[in-house]
Protein backbone atom coordinates (compact mmCIF):
# COMPACT_ATOMS: atom_id res chain seq x y z
CA UNK A 1 0.00 0.00 0.00
CA UNK A 2 1.39 3.60 -0.91
CA UNK A 3 -0.49 6.51 1.28
CA UNK A 4 -0.93 9.08 -1.20
CA UNK A 5 0.02 12.49 0.76
CA UNK A 6 -0.56 15.67 -1.93
CA UNK A 7 -2.34 18.33 -2.05
CA UNK A 8 -5.34 17.43 -3.28
CA UNK A 9 -6.13 14.38 -0.95
CA UNK A 10 -4.73 16.25 2.70
CA UNK A 11 -7.81 17.47 4.24
CA UNK A 12 -6.87 18.49 8.07
CA UNK A 13 -9.27 19.12 11.26
CA UNK A 14 -8.19 21.27 13.55
CA UNK A 15 -9.58 20.14 16.96
CA UNK A 16 -10.27 21.67 19.83
CA UNK A 17 -9.07 19.41 23.39
CA UNK A 18 -12.25 20.79 25.54
CA UNK A 19 -15.67 19.25 25.81
CA UNK A 20 -14.81 15.52 24.75
CA UNK A 21 -17.49 12.59 25.73
CA UNK A 22 -17.19 9.07 26.07
CA UNK A 23 -18.57 8.87 22.75
CA UNK A 24 -15.82 10.68 21.11
CA UNK A 25 -12.56 9.68 20.26
CA UNK A 26 -9.29 10.19 22.08
CA UNK A 27 -6.00 7.58 21.25
CA UNK A 28 -3.00 8.06 23.39
CA UNK A 29 -0.25 6.90 21.12
CA UNK A 30 3.54 6.69 21.81
CA UNK A 31 6.18 6.22 19.31
CA UNK A 32 9.55 5.09 20.70
CA UNK A 33 12.63 7.11 18.44
CA UNK A 34 10.22 9.46 17.17
CA UNK A 35 10.48 13.06 18.72
CA UNK A 36 9.68 16.70 18.02
CA UNK A 37 8.11 15.73 14.93
CA UNK A 38 4.86 15.59 13.66
CA UNK A 39 3.01 12.12 11.98
CA UNK A 40 -0.50 11.87 10.39
CA UNK A 41 -3.59 9.62 10.85
CA UNK A 42 -4.92 8.70 6.98
CA UNK A 43 -8.35 6.61 6.60
CA UNK A 44 -8.88 4.41 3.61
CA UNK A 45 -11.90 5.42 1.16
CA UNK A 46 -12.48 2.94 -1.61
CA UNK A 47 -9.31 2.77 -3.53
CA UNK A 48 -7.91 5.73 -2.02
CA UNK A 49 -6.35 6.72 1.29
CA UNK A 50 -6.47 10.74 2.45
CA UNK A 51 -4.57 12.20 5.50
CA UNK A 52 -7.12 12.79 8.15
CA UNK A 53 -5.45 14.54 10.65
CA UNK A 54 -2.24 16.08 11.68
CA UNK A 55 -0.43 15.20 15.21
CA UNK A 56 2.47 17.01 17.00
CA UNK A 57 5.04 14.52 18.40
CA UNK A 58 6.28 15.69 21.54
CA UNK A 59 10.09 14.88 23.14
CA UNK A 60 8.77 11.92 24.64
CA UNK A 61 7.66 10.72 20.97
CA UNK A 62 4.09 11.04 22.48
CA UNK A 63 0.64 12.64 20.53
CA UNK A 64 -3.14 12.58 20.86
CA UNK A 65 -5.71 12.07 18.34
CA UNK A 66 -8.46 13.60 19.35
CA UNK A 67 -12.15 13.98 17.13
CA UNK A 68 -15.85 14.26 18.14
CA UNK A 69 -16.83 13.18 14.24
CA UNK A 70 -14.23 9.77 13.22
CA UNK A 71 -16.78 7.26 11.61
CA UNK A 72 -15.89 3.84 12.15
CA UNK A 73 -13.22 2.55 10.04
CA UNK A 74 -9.08 1.28 9.45
CA UNK A 75 -7.36 3.86 10.10
CA UNK A 76 -3.53 4.47 9.12
CA UNK A 77 -0.79 5.78 11.79
CA UNK A 78 1.79 7.46 9.64
CA UNK A 79 5.55 8.49 10.57
CA UNK A 80 6.57 8.34 6.69
CA UNK A 81 5.18 7.68 3.14
CA UNK A 82 7.01 3.92 3.78
CA UNK A 83 6.19 4.08 7.56
CA UNK A 84 3.19 3.15 8.68
CA UNK A 85 0.27 0.99 10.15
CA UNK A 86 -3.17 0.22 10.66
CA UNK A 87 -5.62 0.67 13.47
CA UNK A 88 -9.62 0.36 14.03
CA UNK A 89 -11.73 2.87 14.89
CA UNK A 90 -15.06 1.55 15.88
CA UNK A 91 -16.59 0.56 19.35
CA UNK A 92 -13.80 1.63 21.19
CA UNK A 93 -12.97 5.10 20.92
CA UNK A 94 -10.62 6.16 24.20
CA UNK A 95 -7.21 3.55 24.28
CA UNK A 96 -3.27 3.50 24.05
CA UNK A 97 -0.81 2.27 21.02
CA UNK A 98 2.36 2.10 22.27
CA UNK A 99 4.82 1.09 19.36
CA UNK A 100 8.55 1.72 18.10
CA UNK A 101 9.26 3.65 14.67
CA UNK A 102 11.74 0.58 13.95
CA UNK A 103 8.62 -1.98 13.60
CA UNK A 104 4.99 0.23 14.18
CA UNK A 105 3.19 -3.00 13.58
CA UNK A 106 5.29 -5.75 14.84
CA UNK A 107 6.04 -3.49 18.20
CA UNK A 108 2.61 -2.30 19.02
CA UNK A 109 0.82 -2.82 22.01
CA UNK A 110 -2.56 -2.13 22.62
CA UNK A 111 -4.53 -1.00 25.76
CA UNK A 112 -8.27 -0.59 26.05
CA UNK A 113 -9.52 -1.75 22.85
CA UNK A 114 -10.57 -5.33 22.31
CA UNK A 115 -10.70 -4.54 18.78
CA UNK A 116 -7.20 -3.62 17.73
CA UNK A 117 -5.76 -6.35 20.21
CA UNK A 118 -8.08 -9.01 18.17
CA UNK A 119 -6.59 -7.47 14.71
CA UNK A 120 -3.26 -7.39 15.66
CA UNK A 121 -3.52 -10.83 17.24
CA UNK A 122 -5.06 -11.56 13.25
CA UNK A 123 -1.93 -9.95 11.84
CA UNK A 124 0.30 -11.69 14.10
CA UNK A 125 -1.26 -14.95 13.30
CA UNK A 126 -1.07 -14.05 9.74
CA UNK A 127 2.70 -13.21 9.61
CA UNK A 128 3.49 -16.37 11.13
CA UNK A 129 1.63 -19.03 8.95
CA UNK A 130 2.83 -17.05 5.66
CA UNK A 131 6.88 -17.41 6.92
CA UNK A 132 5.70 -21.29 7.15
CA UNK A 133 4.17 -21.42 4.00
CA UNK A 134 7.00 -19.36 2.30
CA UNK A 135 9.62 -21.72 3.84
CA UNK A 136 7.84 -24.78 2.21
CA UNK A 137 7.38 -23.19 -0.84
CA UNK A 138 11.65 -21.89 -1.03
CA UNK A 139 12.00 -25.96 -0.51
CA UNK A 140 9.49 -27.23 -3.00
CA UNK A 141 11.44 -24.94 -5.75
CA UNK A 142 14.71 -26.42 -4.25
CA UNK A 143 13.12 -30.17 -4.51
CA UNK A 144 11.72 -29.34 -8.08
CA UNK A 145 8.41 -28.90 -8.11
CA UNK A 146 6.96 -32.72 -9.48
CA UNK A 147 9.10 -34.63 -7.17
CA UNK A 148 7.25 -36.50 -4.11
CA UNK A 149 8.95 -34.52 -1.44
CA UNK A 150 7.35 -31.20 -3.25
CA UNK A 151 3.81 -32.64 -2.95
CA UNK A 152 4.12 -33.43 0.48
CA UNK A 153 5.37 -30.18 1.34
CA UNK A 154 2.41 -28.96 -1.17
CA UNK A 155 0.07 -30.99 1.39
CA UNK A 156 1.48 -29.62 3.85
CA UNK A 157 0.92 -25.26 2.53
CA UNK A 158 -2.77 -26.53 2.14
CA UNK A 159 -3.18 -27.48 6.03
CA UNK A 160 -1.70 -23.96 6.61
CA UNK A 161 -4.08 -22.82 4.14
CA UNK A 162 -7.31 -24.75 6.12
CA UNK A 163 -5.93 -23.09 9.27
CA UNK A 164 -6.08 -19.59 7.80
CA UNK A 165 -9.37 -20.01 6.84
CA UNK A 166 -10.54 -21.78 9.95
CA UNK A 167 -8.99 -19.09 11.85
CA UNK A 168 -10.72 -16.21 10.12
CA UNK A 169 -14.50 -18.27 10.24
CA UNK A 170 -13.40 -18.67 14.15
CA UNK A 171 -13.25 -14.83 14.32
CA UNK A 172 -16.31 -14.06 12.64
CA UNK A 173 -18.42 -16.27 14.91
CA UNK A 174 -16.75 -15.63 17.84
CA UNK A 175 -16.83 -12.15 17.27
CA UNK A 176 -19.23 -11.31 14.73
CA UNK A 177 -19.83 -7.65 16.17
CA UNK A 178 -15.87 -6.62 15.39
CA UNK A 179 -15.13 -4.24 12.53
CA UNK A 180 -12.37 -7.03 11.91
CA UNK A 181 -15.04 -9.67 11.17
CA UNK A 182 -17.00 -6.79 9.19
CA UNK A 183 -13.58 -6.80 7.13
CA UNK A 184 -13.60 -10.70 6.65
CA UNK A 185 -17.01 -10.92 5.61
CA UNK A 186 -15.92 -8.84 2.35
CA UNK A 187 -12.91 -10.35 2.14
CA UNK A 188 -14.51 -13.73 2.43
CA UNK A 189 -14.90 -16.21 -1.50
CA UNK A 190 -17.96 -18.09 -1.84
CA UNK A 191 -16.79 -21.78 -1.93
CA UNK A 192 -16.70 -23.42 -4.88
CA UNK A 193 -18.84 -26.17 -5.48
CA UNK A 194 -19.35 -29.23 -7.70
CA UNK A 195 -21.52 -28.96 -10.41
CA UNK A 196 -24.48 -31.64 -9.78
CA UNK A 197 -26.26 -34.24 -12.01
CA UNK A 198 -29.33 -33.54 -13.37
CA UNK A 199 -31.92 -35.93 -14.11
CA UNK A 200 -30.78 -36.82 -17.75
CA UNK A 201 -27.81 -37.75 -16.79
CA UNK A 202 -25.91 -34.53 -17.38
CA UNK A 203 -24.05 -32.14 -15.43
CA UNK A 204 -25.55 -28.92 -14.87
CA UNK A 205 -22.67 -27.06 -16.26
CA UNK A 206 -23.11 -23.56 -14.92
CA UNK A 207 -24.45 -24.48 -11.35
CA UNK A 208 -21.09 -23.40 -9.76
CA UNK A 209 -20.63 -20.33 -11.84
CA UNK A 210 -24.84 -19.49 -10.61
CA UNK A 211 -23.96 -20.05 -7.08
CA UNK A 212 -20.77 -18.39 -6.73
CA UNK A 213 -22.35 -15.39 -7.99
CA UNK A 214 -25.31 -15.88 -5.55
CA UNK A 215 -23.42 -16.20 -2.69
CA UNK A 216 -20.77 -13.22 -3.76
CA UNK A 217 -21.89 -10.79 -1.22
CA UNK A 218 -23.70 -13.14 1.65
CA UNK A 219 -22.72 -12.02 4.96
CA UNK A 220 -21.73 -7.93 3.88
CA UNK A 221 -24.54 -5.31 4.16
CA UNK A 222 -23.77 -2.65 1.58
CA UNK A 223 -25.78 -0.22 3.81
CA UNK A 224 -22.94 -0.16 6.18
CA UNK A 225 -20.82 2.60 5.33
CA UNK A 226 -18.00 1.24 7.58
CA UNK A 227 -16.96 -1.33 4.82
CA UNK A 228 -16.17 2.06 2.69
CA UNK A 229 -13.11 2.97 5.00
CA UNK A 230 -11.39 -0.47 4.28
CA UNK A 231 -8.50 -1.46 1.71
CA UNK A 232 -10.89 -4.31 0.62
CA UNK A 233 -13.91 -3.22 -0.64
CA UNK A 234 -13.42 -1.75 -3.55
CA UNK A 235 -11.45 -4.57 -5.03
CA UNK A 236 -14.74 -6.73 -4.32
CA UNK A 237 -16.87 -3.83 -6.24
CA UNK A 238 -14.58 -4.01 -8.99
CA UNK A 239 -13.80 -7.61 -9.25
CA UNK A 240 -17.93 -8.55 -9.22
CA UNK A 241 -18.58 -5.98 -11.71
CA UNK A 242 -15.56 -6.70 -14.47
CA UNK A 243 -14.94 -10.54 -13.83
CA UNK A 244 -18.08 -12.22 -11.74
CA UNK A 245 -20.83 -11.28 -13.35
CA UNK A 246 -21.34 -11.96 -17.27
CA UNK A 247 -20.10 -8.41 -19.20
CA UNK A 248 -23.21 -7.41 -21.04
CA UNK A 249 -24.82 -4.28 -20.75
CA UNK A 250 -27.40 -5.20 -19.61
CA UNK A 251 -26.23 -7.50 -17.18
CA UNK A 252 -24.02 -5.30 -15.74
CA UNK A 253 -26.79 -2.54 -15.55
CA UNK A 254 -28.85 -5.31 -13.72
CA UNK A 255 -26.34 -5.64 -10.89
CA UNK A 256 -25.68 -1.81 -10.56
CA UNK A 257 -29.42 -1.72 -10.19
CA UNK A 258 -29.40 -4.34 -7.32
CA UNK A 259 -26.54 -3.12 -5.04
CA UNK A 260 -27.51 0.70 -5.78
CA UNK A 261 -31.16 -0.74 -3.63
CA UNK A 262 -28.79 -2.41 -1.54
CA UNK A 263 -26.83 0.50 -0.56
CA UNK A 264 -30.04 3.16 -0.35
CA UNK A 265 -30.93 2.85 3.26
CA UNK A 266 -27.34 4.44 3.86
CA UNK A 267 -26.56 7.97 1.99
CA UNK A 268 -22.66 7.69 2.34
CA UNK A 269 -22.83 3.82 0.48
CA UNK A 270 -25.18 5.13 -2.55
CA UNK A 271 -23.56 7.81 -2.96
CA UNK A 272 -20.27 6.16 -3.30
CA UNK A 273 -22.04 3.33 -5.78
CA UNK A 274 -23.27 6.21 -8.07
CA UNK A 275 -20.11 7.42 -8.19
CA UNK A 276 -18.29 4.48 -8.66
CA UNK A 277 -20.07 3.49 -11.39
CA UNK A 278 -20.82 6.50 -13.08
CA UNK A 279 -17.03 7.19 -13.91
CA UNK A 280 -16.13 3.21 -14.08
CA UNK A 281 -18.66 3.44 -17.25
CA UNK A 282 -17.58 6.34 -18.69
CA UNK A 283 -14.43 6.09 -18.78
CA UNK A 284 -14.44 2.19 -19.70
CA UNK A 285 -12.59 1.37 -23.21
CA UNK A 286 -14.68 -1.49 -23.68
CA UNK A 287 -16.89 -1.27 -26.37
CA UNK A 288 -20.35 -1.24 -25.72
CA UNK A 289 -19.93 -0.14 -22.19
CA UNK A 290 -20.90 3.17 -22.95
CA UNK A 291 -24.55 2.70 -23.05
CA UNK A 292 -24.14 1.62 -19.09
CA UNK A 293 -23.37 5.00 -18.82
CA UNK A 294 -26.15 6.21 -20.05
CA UNK A 295 -28.84 3.80 -17.90
CA UNK A 296 -26.64 5.11 -14.89
CA UNK A 297 -27.53 8.58 -15.89
CA UNK A 298 -30.80 8.16 -17.03
CA UNK A 299 -32.18 6.01 -14.04
CA UNK A 300 -29.83 7.95 -10.94
CA UNK A 301 -29.46 12.04 -12.31
CA UNK A 302 -31.87 12.62 -14.57
CA UNK A 303 -34.44 11.54 -12.15
CA UNK A 304 -33.22 13.77 -9.02
CA UNK A 305 -31.50 10.99 -6.81
CA UNK A 306 -28.57 12.75 -6.98
CA UNK A 307 -28.79 15.83 -4.51
CA UNK A 308 -25.33 16.41 -3.32
CA UNK A 309 -24.06 16.72 -6.53
CA UNK A 310 -23.82 20.58 -7.89
CA UNK A 311 -27.28 21.27 -10.23
CA UNK A 312 -24.52 22.59 -13.07
CA UNK A 313 -22.20 19.17 -12.84
CA UNK A 314 -25.36 17.20 -12.50
CA UNK A 315 -26.90 18.92 -16.08
CA UNK A 316 -23.26 18.49 -17.58
CA UNK A 317 -23.66 14.68 -17.11
CA UNK A 318 -27.10 14.29 -18.26
CA UNK A 319 -25.77 16.42 -21.29
CA UNK A 320 -22.74 14.22 -21.88
CA UNK A 321 -25.19 10.74 -21.58
CA UNK A 322 -28.08 12.95 -23.87
CA UNK A 323 -24.74 13.10 -26.78
CA UNK A 324 -24.07 9.29 -26.71
CA UNK A 325 -27.10 8.11 -26.69
CA UNK A 326 -28.12 8.90 -30.66
CA UNK A 327 -24.42 6.80 -31.15
CA UNK A 328 -25.16 3.68 -28.93
CA UNK A 329 -24.44 0.61 -30.65
CA UNK A 330 -27.34 -0.92 -32.36
CA UNK A 331 -29.00 2.93 -32.93
CA UNK A 332 -28.81 3.96 -36.28
CA UNK A 333 -25.75 6.43 -37.23
CA UNK A 334 -26.64 10.13 -37.82
CA UNK A 335 -26.47 10.41 -40.83
CA UNK A 336 -23.17 13.24 -42.36
CA UNK A 337 -23.69 15.02 -45.67
CA UNK A 338 -20.80 16.72 -46.58
CA UNK A 339 -18.95 18.48 -49.58
CA UNK A 340 -16.13 15.26 -51.34
CA UNK A 341 -12.32 17.21 -52.69
CA UNK A 342 -14.73 17.88 -55.57
CA UNK A 343 -16.90 20.06 -53.52
CA UNK A 344 -20.15 18.02 -54.51
CA UNK A 345 -22.31 16.84 -51.09
CA UNK A 346 -22.14 13.31 -50.29
CA UNK A 347 -24.82 12.03 -48.26
CA UNK A 348 -23.70 8.91 -45.53
CA UNK A 349 -27.29 7.61 -45.62
CA UNK A 350 -27.08 7.32 -49.75
CA UNK A 351 -23.88 4.72 -49.86
CA UNK A 352 -24.78 1.39 -50.63
CA UNK A 353 -22.38 -1.08 -48.56
CA UNK A 354 -22.83 -4.27 -46.89
CA UNK A 355 -20.43 -2.62 -43.91
CA UNK A 356 -20.02 0.89 -44.13
CA UNK A 357 -16.75 2.13 -42.47
CA UNK A 358 -16.64 5.85 -41.16
CA UNK A 359 -13.12 6.99 -40.62
CA UNK A 360 -12.33 10.22 -39.27
CA UNK A 361 -9.06 11.64 -39.43
CA UNK A 362 -6.48 14.46 -39.54
CA UNK A 363 -3.88 15.02 -42.30
CA UNK A 364 -1.27 16.18 -39.54
CA UNK A 365 -2.28 12.84 -36.63
CA UNK A 366 0.48 10.85 -36.65
CA UNK A 367 -1.51 7.48 -34.73
CA UNK A 368 -3.45 8.35 -38.10
CA UNK A 369 0.21 7.57 -40.21
CA UNK A 370 -0.28 4.07 -38.40
CA UNK A 371 -4.02 2.87 -38.72
CA UNK A 372 -5.09 4.61 -42.22
CA UNK A 373 -2.33 1.89 -43.91
CA UNK A 374 -3.81 -1.03 -41.96
CA UNK A 375 -7.37 0.06 -43.11
CA UNK A 376 -6.20 0.37 -46.73
CA UNK A 377 -4.85 -2.99 -46.90
CA UNK A 378 -7.49 -4.40 -45.47
CA UNK A 379 -10.09 -2.29 -47.72
CA UNK A 380 -7.89 -3.20 -51.42
CA UNK A 381 -8.38 -7.10 -50.46
CA UNK A 382 -11.28 -7.39 -49.13
CA UNK A 383 -13.42 -4.80 -50.45
CA UNK A 384 -15.56 -7.24 -52.26
CA UNK A 385 -15.55 -9.97 -50.67
CA UNK A 386 -17.34 -8.33 -47.60
CA UNK A 387 -19.16 -5.28 -49.36
CA UNK A 388 -16.75 -3.03 -47.81
CA UNK A 389 -17.38 0.67 -48.74
CA UNK A 390 -15.33 3.86 -46.38
CA UNK A 391 -17.00 7.06 -45.72
CA UNK A 392 -13.67 9.00 -44.12
CA UNK A 393 -14.62 12.75 -42.98
CA UNK A 394 -11.47 14.75 -42.69
CA UNK A 395 -10.74 17.46 -39.37
CA UNK A 396 -9.10 20.01 -41.17
CA UNK A 397 -10.38 22.36 -43.02
CA UNK A 398 -7.81 22.87 -45.52
CA UNK A 399 -9.25 21.05 -48.52
CA UNK A 400 -5.11 22.08 -49.78
CA UNK A 401 -4.35 19.47 -46.57
CA UNK A 402 -7.24 17.01 -47.04
CA UNK A 403 -6.29 16.42 -50.84
CA UNK A 404 -2.28 16.25 -50.11
CA UNK A 405 -2.95 13.49 -47.28
CA UNK A 406 -5.32 11.62 -49.85
CA UNK A 407 -2.81 11.21 -52.27
CA UNK A 408 0.06 10.75 -49.39
CA UNK A 409 -1.92 7.28 -47.33
CA UNK A 410 -3.20 6.53 -51.30
CA UNK A 411 -7.19 6.81 -49.60
CA UNK A 412 -9.13 5.58 -52.74
CA UNK A 413 -12.65 5.70 -51.52
CA UNK A 414 -15.28 7.97 -50.34
CA UNK A 415 -13.09 11.39 -49.14
CA UNK A 416 -15.55 13.98 -47.21
CA UNK A 417 -14.62 17.50 -45.52
CA UNK A 418 -16.12 17.51 -41.94
CA UNK A 419 -16.43 21.25 -41.64
CA UNK A 420 -17.78 21.45 -44.88
CA UNK A 421 -21.35 20.47 -43.78
CA UNK A 422 -24.88 20.68 -44.18
CA UNK A 423 -25.82 17.90 -40.71
CA UNK A 424 -24.11 20.03 -38.37
CA UNK A 425 -20.78 19.50 -35.85
CA UNK A 426 -19.86 15.76 -36.83
CA UNK A 427 -17.49 16.46 -33.17
CA UNK A 428 -20.45 16.46 -31.04
CA UNK A 429 -22.67 14.61 -33.27
CA UNK A 430 -20.28 11.12 -33.31
CA UNK A 431 -18.56 11.93 -29.73
CA UNK A 432 -14.99 13.26 -31.91
CA UNK A 433 -12.65 14.35 -29.66
CA UNK A 434 -9.17 12.79 -30.99
CA UNK A 435 -8.34 10.97 -34.84
CA UNK A 436 -8.40 8.62 -35.78
CA UNK A 437 -12.07 7.22 -34.92
CA UNK A 438 -13.16 4.21 -36.61
CA UNK A 439 -17.01 3.46 -36.38
CA UNK A 440 -18.50 0.04 -38.29
CA UNK A 441 -22.00 0.39 -39.94
CA UNK A 442 -24.47 -2.55 -40.92
CA UNK A 443 -26.83 -2.67 -43.97
CA UNK A 444 -29.10 -0.83 -42.53
CA UNK A 445 -26.56 2.14 -41.48
CA UNK A 446 -26.92 0.54 -37.70
CA UNK A 447 -23.70 1.12 -35.69
CA UNK A 448 -22.63 -2.63 -34.65
CA UNK A 449 -18.96 -1.17 -33.52
CA UNK A 450 -16.93 1.94 -32.75
CA UNK A 451 -13.97 3.23 -31.68
CA UNK A 452 -11.66 0.00 -32.88
CA UNK A 453 -8.31 -0.13 -34.60
CA UNK A 454 -6.82 -1.23 -37.81
CA UNK A 455 -6.07 -4.96 -36.86
CA UNK A 456 -9.57 -5.09 -34.09
CA UNK A 457 -10.88 -3.64 -37.45
CA UNK A 458 -10.79 -6.44 -39.97
CA UNK A 459 -10.87 -9.12 -37.15
CA UNK A 460 -14.05 -7.49 -36.10
CA UNK A 461 -15.97 -7.70 -39.57
CA UNK A 462 -14.44 -11.15 -40.15
CA UNK A 463 -15.64 -12.53 -36.89
CA UNK A 464 -19.39 -10.19 -37.32
CA UNK A 465 -19.85 -11.46 -40.52
CA UNK A 466 -19.02 -14.94 -40.22
CA UNK A 467 -22.08 -14.84 -37.34
CA UNK A 468 -24.19 -13.06 -39.74
CA UNK A 469 -23.73 -16.16 -42.56
CA UNK A 470 -24.31 -18.84 -40.04
CA UNK A 471 -27.22 -16.97 -38.99
CA UNK A 472 -28.53 -16.76 -42.49
CA UNK A 473 -27.92 -20.65 -42.78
Amino acid sequence: MRVKITTLTIFLFLLGITGYTQNDTLIRIQIHGLKDTVCMIGNYYGNNTYIKDTLKVDGSGRCTLKSKDLPGGMYILIVSEKNYCDFIINNDRRFSMETDVSDLTGKMVIKDSPENKLFYQYLDYNKIQYKKAQELQDRIKASGENSDTAKALNDQIQVINKALIDYKYRIIKEHPESFLALMLKVMKEPDIKENPTLPNGKKDSTYSYRTYVAEYWDGVNLADDRILRTPVFYNKLKKYLDNVIIQIPDTIMKAINQLAEQARPNKEMFKYLIWFTTYHYESSEIMGFDRIFVNIVDTYYATGQTPWIAKSVNESIIKKANKLRPILIGNKAPNMIMQDTSFNLVSMHSIKARYLILLFWDPECSHCEVEVPKIREFYLRDKSKYGLEIFSVCSDTSMVKMKAGIRKKNMTWINVNGPRTLTGNYHDQYDIFSTPVVYVLNEQKEIIAKRLLGDQLEQFIINYDKKLQGKKN
